[in-house]
């Protein structure tokens, strides 16, 4: 279970990722963790996560909560030669789930701080990548 903030920050996020629904479904390379698992072979399309912490920001004076900033990626792959239309749909469907949300875990309130984009496709030997940038803002909890 999750403890410190940037732990409580991620958790959300991936939790909020997993309630995405792909038709047909789309493996998470999840930050820190072995992708595919052992004796796997990498499948033609997916996801893959990066968590992008910022520096704290000291709104009040004091010993109050620091604001958390950051940036969760969430990158799109898709096997090359199929065209852009079914990864940048997969790209959209990201940043529908995503958009102005607000999540809660354990005393941490997080906002999705500004509307997510796509950048442009990256072309890669076997898969085209989109990815996708979430902008978050949260509160410590208060001790």
């Amino acid at each position: 279970m999750a403890t410190a903030t940037d732990a409580l920050i991620l958790a959300a996020l991936l939790d909020h990722l997993a309630a995405l629904q792909f038709q047909p479904p789309l493996p998470v390379a999840q930050p820190g963790i072995a992708f595919p698992p052992a004796g796997q072979d990498k499948p033609d399309n997916y996801l893959a996560v990066s968590y992008l912490p910022n520096r704290p920001r000291q709104v009040t004076l004091g010993d109050d909560p620091q604001q958390k900033l950051g940036l969760l990626q969430i990158s799109v792959y898709w096997k090359a030669g199929g065209g852009l239309i079914k990864p940048l749909d997969a790209a959209g469907l990201v940043i529908d789930h995503f958009n102005n949300k607000t999540l809660f875990a354990s005393g941490v309130k997080i906002t999705i701080s500004g509307e997510p984009w796509a950048a442009g496709p990256i072309q890669e030997d076997d898969r085209v990548q989109i990815p996708v940038t979430i902008p978050y803002t949260a509160f410590e909890p208060e001790t």
